[in-house]
Order: structure tokens, then C-alpha cells, then sequence
């Protein structure tokens, strides 16, 4: 399965991670800062297009860097990692480990991204506007079944099939319960590529990937970071918010998210429907 990263105007995301321990030798004799900056080019499949290989010459194996974060995208003698929206200009810098286990960085190098081809299908089911493109998506409890939250198996069940709302808990109670209180029935977020925005008045932004924690189940992960979805919190670890969730389904109209307990085998299930042109 394609890995893809997703963010805000704040973040660069990219297809690639790198391990942060540097293990690679060069037989090469050592590269100065200078030296590796002039042989550093940054490629695009086409002008302004978000796939990206970054080039040294001669060859060597570096590693890639975002600038703006300083996280590692990509690794290798003709590395390469894709950008995706919002347009925007993208800073790197690469280092390279030299034949005495010194370090070299290079300078940094900016491309305009502005084209995005290639992106992946739970792109458009998660950011998708329906026409082609990428908007604001908006969601709330999807009240069409019978529990919308609640616990269930990790890594097995789909929903909560264990307890929960709204068949054996009221969602506004445990909403209070929770400290939570705007959490209840009515309540939604939104999710677009500048970030999150909540009914409770918080704010923050949120990556996607299509990474799995359990291979085979659910179709990738959503982390945010300064708010979370309704009532994202883990009831059986003290309530603590919880910022990272399996994504077990994106059609586009549902969203069924689940976070693991502490004890390893208990998730919590968070089903969402799409409110239309909100």
C-alpha cells in the first residue's frame, strides 16, 4: 500500500521517513559545506509539479531534510519524495556522512510547488470536495446507527461492538463525563489543508497517511495536533486526549476513526458522517 503524508500550509508533508540514526559510510573522501551545496539539485517530473528527486553530483548517499522542520524526508543516492498541497515553495537542505564519521550539511534549496499529480485515493476521501479538488470537509456524529462511540476489539472490530453511545450511553452525558461538554449531539469538526477547526471553538492541524498499526485493518492513520475530533479522548486511561487514530474507514461520507487503550487489546470507535456544504 502507497504511504502518503498529509498536512497543513504549516507542514510539509512527503512520502518518506527516515531512521535518525546515521549508518551510512562513504568511502569518499570528506565533502565540504560549499562542495555539497553546488552538487545539491532538486528535480521536479515537471515544472512545478509536487514529485521531487533530489540530485548529487558526483553520487553519493545523503539524506534529505525539510527545512522548516528539520524532519527527514527522503534517503539515498537519487532520493525522492512527493509534496502535497497547498502550493507553496519548499525549502530542503541534505547532509552526508563523510569517510571519518563527520557530518556535512549543506545549504539550503527552495523549489515552487504548484502542480499535484499522483496523490492517492484517501486524499480525496478525506479532503476531497467532490469535484476534483480539495476543500473543507465537515463532521459530526453519524447518528444513522445504532452506536457511534463506544469500545470494541483493537486491530479487529470496525465499530464499537462492546459499549457505547447512543444505545447504552447518552453522548451528551458522556460528553460532560469526559470534559467534553460541546462534544454531545450537534457537535462537528472540520478537517481542510490549512487545518482543524471545532465546534468547541479550538483550532489545530491534522496529518493523514495511509500507514497501518495493524496491517490489513483500516486504511491509515490521522494524527492531529492542538485539538481533537469529538470526543477524542480514552475513557479507560484517565480520559487523556488522544491525538492519534487509525483510520478504518474513509468513503468520502463516513469517517470511522479508533484509538488504542493502554491495555493493548481495547479500542475506542469514533464514526462521523459528513454534514453536505457546510
Amino acid at each position: 500500500m502507497k504511504k502518503i503524508l498529509f498536512a497543513t500550509s504549516l507542514l510539509a508533508l512527503f512520502f518518506a521517513a527516515c531512521d535518525p540514526m546515521v549508518d551510512e559510510m562513504e568511502k569518499d573522501g570528506n565533502v565540504t559545506a560549499e562542495e555539497l551545496t553546488n552538487s545539491f539539485t532538486i528535480s521536479a517530473k515537471s515544472e512545478g509539479n509536487n514529485n521531487l528527486i533530489f540530485n548529487v553530483s558526483p553520487a553519493r548517499y545523503v539524506k534529505v531534510y525539510d527545512a522548516s522542520t528539520d524532519a527527514c524526508v527522503a534517503m539515498g543516492t537519487a532520493p525522492a519524495c512527493q509534496v502535497v498541497p497547498p502550493a507553496r515553495s519548499v525549502d530542503f537542505y541534505v547532509t552526508t556522512i563523510n569517510h571519518d564519521g563527520s557530518i556535512t550539511k549543506s545549504n539550503t534549496k527552495s523549489i515552487n510547488v504548484s502542480e499535484f499529480t499522483d496523490l492517492p485515493a484517501i486524499y480525496n476521501d478525506v479532503f476531497g470536495d467532490g469535484q476534483g479538488g480539495f476543500g473543507t470537509t465537515t463532521w459530526t456524529w453519524d447518528d444513522r446507527l445504532s452506536r457511534y462511540w463506544g469500545n470494541g476489539s483493537w486491530g479487529g472490530d470496525t465499530g464499537p461492538s462492546w459499549w457505547g453511545a447512543p444505545d447504552q450511553a447518552d453522548i451528551d452525558e458522556q460528553a460532560v463525563g469526559k470534559g467534553l461538554p460541546d462534544d454531545g449531539v450537534g457537535a462537528w469538526f472540520s478537517l481542510n489543508l490549512s487545518g482543524v477547526n471545532t465546534s468547541r471553538g479550538e483550532q489545530g492541524t491534522v496529518i493523514v497517511t495511509a500507514e497501518q498499526d495493524v496491517a490489513g485493518w483500516g486504511v491509515g492513520t490521522m494524527k492531529f495536533n492542538g485539538t481533537v475530533p469529538l470526543l477524542g479522548v480514552l475513557p479507560n486511561d484517565g480520559n487523556q486526549r488522544c491525538y492519534t487514530y487509525q483510520i478504518i474507514k474513509a468513503d468520502g461520507d463516513h469517517l470511522v476513526l479508533a484509538a488504542p487503550s493502554s491495555n493493548g487489546y481495547e479500542g475506542w470507535f469514533f464514526c462521523y458522517k459528513k454534514i453536505p456544504n457546510k
